[in-house]
């Protein structure tokens, strides 16, 4: 803190017994706590994926990076059928997310076999067929296999 001391006022030999204390009441600050629904687009700008296999690879990322509000603007609103924080807590045991296999059918559709490694070092096994569209999940059809 920095206290500013008249030029008319002589500094004195004593030592202060407390820390200095402003003479005027700090400004009120209100905290805002941000809700928990995503931005309306990722806060940065991402490369228009056009490869539906890529698609498919970053929304796992995203979701491996814990960057929900980007894996959801990537098409987890289209294919989640739930709210964005329930979609968000059904991932709360997940560690991350490894592709095995991906297998594409035809520009805009996709198979893939993953692998979620949980928080507690268990491993789960899903596949899915996944549809893209503009860029982003459209919609897909997954089911743990173990």
């Amino acid at each position: 803190m920095t206290r500013t001391v008249p030029a008319s006022v002589s500094p004195t030999s004593t030592t202060p017994t407390a820390s200095p204390t402003p003479t005027t009441a700090a400004p009120a600050t209100t905290a805002v706590v941000p809700k928990t629904a995503p931005p309306a687009a990722p806060a940065a700008p991402r490369p228009h994926l056009t490869n539906a296999s890529a698609v498919i690879s970053q929304y796992y990322q995203d979701i491996t990076d814990h960057n929900y509000a980007a894996a959801w603007a990537l098409g987890g609103s289209n294919i989640a059928g739930t709210t964005y924080d329930r979609w968000v807590a059904g991932f709360g045991t997940t560690q991350n997310i490894t592709l095995g296999t991906i297998s594409e059918f035809g520009a805009s559709r996709v198979h893939a076999i993953l692998y979620a490694t949980q928080t507690d070092g268990t491993l789960k096994t899903y596949a899915g067929d996944y549809t893209v569209a503009n860029g982003i999940l459209a919609g897909a059809s997954i089911r743990q296999t173990n």
